[in-house]
């Protein structure tokens, strides 16, 4: 994180220029989403997916973020995959300035669908800073601090009307805890960026039983294995679902969208009783062949120290 925290002095304007040429040189997933038929039940052309690539471009460029443009063109891609006879709302839970949500809300109404963003706008409770997170792939570890990643409701609401598609957004605010018992409709995507071990859970126990069948709901925690692990904690799925654990497909590098690593992973409702193990490799082998059907859209494009973890740094700045 040394290295990070180098970067994050830097001037905004070195950093969008070095992220530019990062970009330019590592654009396979891009790429793949221009040239390949997303979003075509829809009526989406080639010339749109490039207009909806400049529209992603240009939030990166304006909105304070760690993602980068591979994993967001990644969910625009699973959200226009959404069939067009699938009911249900797309649903963010952690905002922050709003950079994923405004191409969330892009998504959701180029497919007709309400986009729900939960966020409590006062950061990260005051859970969980005393123990230490673990990034093994990275061999680093780091700690959390109560108000991390806060961002205010005024920020992403003018974000949202500047660079994505408000009128399909409904906010709500507060702690999950206090929300998300309330949510009534159904889902037919998440995306996730909660950091903690305990929002995870919260934002599974309750939006879990609301997705649809054969339904994705993805993650920006991939490489935090607290996170990951309760993905396939079976005691826990068991009490407070009824239900084997999903697994989780990323878990400790992210998925393989750029030419390092992500933090972006995914589970998938449909998969039940097959990853029962709380065993990794296990759960894997079982579950190859949802592995190999989720993973479709990505394979299309693939070329076969203690510290504290600063304020809105993801395990890379590129990522």
């Amino acid at each position: 994180m040394f290295l990070k925290k180098i970067y994050y002095s830097t001037p905004s304007s070195f950093r969008k220029i070095l992220q530019y040429f990062i970009d330019k040189l590592d654009n396979r997933i891009v790429d793949d989403f221009i040239n390949t038929d997303y979003g075509n039940e829809y009526g989406i052309s080639k010339i749109e997916r490039k207009i909806i690539v400049k529209r992603i471009l240009k939030i990166l460029k304006n909105i304070n973020s760690a993602s980068s443009i591979q994993a967001l063109v990644t969910l625009m891609k699973q959200i226009l995959s959404i069939p067009k006879n699938s009911s249900g709302v797309i649903v963010e839970c952690g905002s922050f300035e709003g950079a994923s949500s405004c191409v969330l809300s892009i998504g959701a109404q180029l497919i007709n669908k309400q986009l729900i963003i939960y966020d409590s706008f006062e950061g990260l409770p005051d859970v969980e800073n005393s123990k230490p997170r673990l990034y093994p792939y990275l061999s680093v570890y780091g700690y959390y601090a109560k108000g991390m990643y806060s961002a205010s409701l005024e920020t992403l609401t003018k974000n949202l009307k500047l660079y994505g598609e408000i009128d399909n957004v409904i906010i709500r605010k507060g702690f999950f805890n206090k929300t998300l018992p309330k949510h009534k409709e159904k889902i037919s995507f998440i995306f996730m960026d909660v950091d903690l071990s305990s929002s995870t859970k919260t934002c599974i126990k309750y939006l879990w039983p609301k997705l649809n069948n054969n339904t994705y709901i993805y993650t920006d925690d991939a490489c935090d294995m607290e996170v990951v692990k309760i993905w396939f904690d079976k005691d826990w799925w068991n009490k407070n679902l009824s239900e084997d654990p999903p697994g989780y497909i990323g878990g400790g590098c992210g998925l393989p969208i750029s030419n390092r690593y992500s933090s972006l992973g995914f589970s998938f409702t449909g998969v039940g009783s097959t990853c029962i193990s709380s065993d990794f490799s296990s759960c894997f082998s079982v579950s190859v062949s949802w592995f190999n059907n989720a993973l479709v859209m990505l394979s299309k494009s693939q070329n076969p120290k203690s510290t504290s973890i600063s304020p809105r740094v993801r395990l890379s700045p590129f990522t």
